[in-house]
């Protein structure tokens, strides 16, 4: 999947959205939405969910790394 921003109102698979709105879509669409000036490619990565869905805030994940022996 492609993330992509609208840059005029557009309608995607049935429902509306706004100029701004940030979509999730396949690279073919992208394709299309960009050439026809529609949309523009989304470089920033995507959000981090800050909570679980209950509303608990997610623990952060430590990572953990291997020094080289050398």
């Amino acid at each position: 999947m492609t993330f992509i921003v609208l840059t005029h109102p557009h309608t995607h698979a049935g429902q509306a959205h706004k100029a701004g709105e940030r979509l999730d879509v396949d690279g073919s669409t992208a394709d299309w939405l960009i050439a026809n000036g529609i949309a523009r490619h989304d470089h920033q990565p995507a959000p981090v969910p800050q909570s679980q869905g209950d509303g608990t805030p997610l623990e952060p994940k430590t990572i953990q790394r291997k020094e080289s022996k050398s």
